[in-house]
């Protein structure tokens, strides 16, 4: 006989990956951008300025990945 599985289990593990595959994202673009415009920022010496915009672009670029990946997951 096969034992039945567990619902709650099943749907905890569902969301525990989206909530992941959201937070990955979101740190991911804000890490690549911090890195790219401090290596600008470096380079051209504009003294911070280039790393505020990084910050900024990855956040924006971040919650733009998730939402897409929660439009995604809700379509289904």
């Amino acid at each position: 006989m096969l034992k039945e599985q567990n619902p709650f289990k099943f749907e905890f593990f569902k969301h525990f990956g989206l909530i992941t595959r959201l937070g990955l994202s979101v740190v991911v673009s804000i890490v690549i951008c911090v890195l790219g415009f401090n290596y600008l920022d470096k380079k051209l010496q504009t003294n911070g300025n280039l790393l505020i915009v990084g910050v900024v672009l990855g956040v924006i670029l971040g919650m733009i990945a998730a939402y897409r990946q929660l439009k995604k997951y809700y379509e289904r």
